[in-house]
């Protein structure tokens, strides 16, 4: 029988990416795509093994399951031991469950799927790619609602110009600058290239990173700041302005997040 190494990997590598995916919405983790990716292809080339003799002692059970606790624990990234047992043996669960799907669908007469060489396992594995790309982009269009539902339009008034740009009302922002206690919208330092921040008191804000680490954000007091809530209806306010390095947003929506102190 002729096997095509290509189509193994690729097979194998759709459904590891699917049993990751999978692994992780059930246990409500964050889908890291790249991350899935680089594992899902690791676990794909393991699967040569069988192929090679001198590695048949890589099939065995003790260092397949050692193989599935590194995948998981690959892909997700946690250093805690039995969060990464408890995935792997969920992991396992759904490779078993796909494969006796599988073998079920092949084998029994009944519910054998060929159509001019459309076979059950091609079936299962279009329908996870289905599943993948689906959810991602249900996800996306969500997340493009949520984003345009929250936006404003908020126009800054300093220099003697007007920095317009848009921003996302983030109700985690409750930073507030501490001398003046006003509150603060965090813009991307990319969107105020054409005003000379150096000409401004520097106001410091200081502020907890999600890891905890304590840091600093530099900020000024503009001459007003404008929201546009809609094409009649705006308000003036006091804030300050923080300076962020970063980009805030990947696709471009954005590039400024509000404080719910200001709106």
């Amino acid at each position: 029988m002729v096997i095509f190494i290509d189509l193994v990997l690729l097979e194998n590598l759709i459904v590891n990416y699917f049993l990751l995916f999978i692994t992780a919405q059930t246990l409500s983790l964050k889908i890291n795509y790249k991350r899935f990716f680089i594992t899902s292809v690791c676990a794909a080339l393991y699967t040569l093994v069988i192929f090679i003799d001198k590695l048949k002692f890589m099939t065995t059970i003790p260092v397949t399951l050692l193989t599935a606790f590194l995948i998981v624990y690959g892909a997700f990234g946690k250093s805690k031991f039995f969060f990464v047992l408890k995935a792997t043996l969920l992991y396992l669960a759904y490779t078993f469950v796909v494969a006796g799907i599988i073998v079920y669908l092949e084998n029994k007469n009944t519910y054998r799927l060929e159509i001019e060489n459309f076979s059950a396992r091609k079936l299962l594995l279009v329908l996870m790619v289905i599943y993948i790309i689906g959810y991602r982009l249900l996800t996306y269009i969500i997340s493009l609602q949520k984003v345009k539902k929250y936006t404003y339009n908020i126009e800054i008034f300093v220099q003697g110009q007007i920095i317009k740009i848009k921003a996302l009302l983030d109700t985690g922002n409750e930073l507030k600058e501490p001398i003046t206690n006003l509150p603060v919208i965090i813009v991307e330092k990319d969107a105020l290239t054409n005003i000379d921040i150096s000409v401004h008191n520097k106001l410091y804000i200081p502020f907890k990173a999600v890891s905890g680490q304590a840091n600093f954000l530099y900020g000024f007091k503009p001459d007003k700041i404008k929201i546009n809530y809609d094409e009649d209806k705006f308000q003036f306010k006091n804030g300050i302005i923080g300076i962020c390095d970063t980009k805030l947003s990947d696709h471009d929506e954005y590039q400024g997040l509000l404080s719910r102190d200001i709106i």
